[in-house]
């Protein structure tokens, strides 16, 4: 069984992104940790409180992050995925921000990857300020998770926030700093050129 800590901004591709690990067999979500990003924290862990009710998992614990990059200014990709990160579509019966835990996302990573040494695996489509608290509050964290998997960054210099920048790192650079130079763990991470290359079809399919 794999254990994950799924580190989120949720934006519609975070969403993705949590459904398939939950509905992936052979793989337990021990927790949700959000931060800023595509919209604000707040915005955030209610999307993902709406996706865990979709899946009726509301049982996986879900903490708030950071709100702001750990030096810069907000920025904020409510031209991308609306304001409130998921399109502004309505949601009358949203699930309530009191189901949100009272550990901070920094605290809950320390802890969850404590409580499972060497079995975690910690993936982060977010910008990396949450991971870089983390780091900061236990700094043998890295040599107790069993991978890192980071969407983020670029490798042929093409952006697309900035004409180089891709909008993880670009979000927080300080963090994605701390965070490549402190985490010694085996770390993977998928660029924007990889997103890229990596499609996935529109199928059409028809019912009757």
């Amino acid at each position: 069984m794999k254990k994950l800590i799924i580190d989120v901004d949720a934006g519609v591709d975070d969403a993705i992104a949590i459904m398939m690990a939950l509905s992936t067999p052979d793989v337990e979500v021990l927790g949700i940790t959000c931060c800023y990003g595509n919209t604000s924290v707040e915005n955030v862990l209610r999307n993902v409180l709406r996706v865990l009710k979709v899946c009726d998992r509301l049982d996986i614990p879900v903490y708030r992050g950071c709100s702001k990059p750990l030096v810069d200014h907000e920025n904020h990709a409510d031209n991308f995925f609306g304001s409130d990160g998921f399109g502004d579509v309505p949601d009358p019966h949203a699930p309530s921000l009191d189901l949100v835990q009272q550990k901070k996302a920094k605290q809950a990573i320390v802890d969850l990857v404590n409580a499972n040494d060497k079995e975690v695996i910690l993936i982060s489509t977010a910008p990396l300020m949450n991971l870089a608290a983390a780091v900061q509050l236990d700094p043998s964290l890295p040599k107790k998770l069993k991978a890192l998997y980071i969407m983020g960054g670029t490798i042929e210099a093409r952006g697309n926030i900035t004409i180089c920048g891709e909008f993880n790192f670009v979000c927080d650079p300080e963090a994605a700093y701390i965070v490549l130079d402190r985490y010694t763990c085996p770390t993977y991470i998928a660029t924007w050129e990889f997103t890229c290359w990596n499609c996935l079809p529109w199928v059409r399919r028809e019912t009757s």
